[in-house]
């Protein structure tokens, strides 16, 4: 298969005709080698609309999704930002691609392991640990995405922003048909989620709702 040239139709017909304009985003994508991050039995499908294997019982977002989250995120050269539930890394290369200083947290230490080592050419930094507890050490973060849908969006990750940083996630329970990608720019902006758009993707390890106790 030609990576290259999946790569460049992904770019063309699944991302900059969804509102992605952004050329450093793009030009990003474009330069991140997304088969590397997928498992290896399913690299054929890392460039197709939809969630592939990345290993285990983990599935990477979306290409679309990736890119409408770095959106989001309003990201600009130099800034600080912080990825949830990173996976292998392939929303934090795409970060650095773009000049981001990028922090990347994932539970699973084979995925982490793998991560660091696809990203370690790139300014990533990696903690392997729970995903509700975010990276506070690191921050306060211009941004903050999750790789994966959450159930609701923990007040601890939007504590670990800058007074004008943006949050993003898919907001969602597992076996919700429609979920939705929510934006909260700054500390103040909690109670304040902004709708993006309509979208599904897997729920992150240890982000569904909270367990509840019944006698």
């Amino acid at each position: 298969m030609d990576f290259n040239t999946a790569r460049i139709n992904m770019v063309k017909a699944q991302v900059a005709p969804n509102k992605i304009h952004e050329p450093e985003l793009l030009d990003s994508m474009m330069a991140v080698a997304r088969e590397n991050f997928i498992d290896s039995n399913y690299q054929d499908l890392a460039y197709s609309d939809i969630q592939v294997t990345m290993g285990g019982s983990r599935r990477c977002l979306k290409p679309l999704q990736s890119a409408q989250l770095i959106k989001a995120v309003e990201v600009k050269k130099g800034d600080k930002v912080l990825v949830v539930g990173a996976g292998t890394g392939f929303e934090a290369a795409v970060l650095a691609k773009m000049g981001a200083e990028v922090f990347a947290v994932e539970s699973d230490k084979e995925l982490a392991d793998k991560g660091k080592k696809l990203t370690q050419a790139d300014n990533v930094q990696w903690l392997i640990g729970g995903l509700e507890q975010g990276w506070d050490a690191k921050g306060p973060y211009d941004g903050i995405l999750f790789g994966g849908a959450i159930a609701t969006i923990p007040h601890k990750s939007v504590g670990q922003l800058t007074g004008d940083g943006a949050l993003a996630a898919i907001v969602g329970k597992s076996g919700d048909p429609v979920m939705t990608l929510t934006r909260i720019k700054g500390l103040s902006g909690g109670g304040h989620p902004e709708p993006i758009l309509e979208t599904v993707a897997d729920v992150l390890p240890g982000m569904g709702p909270p367990e509840r106790f019944e006698l």
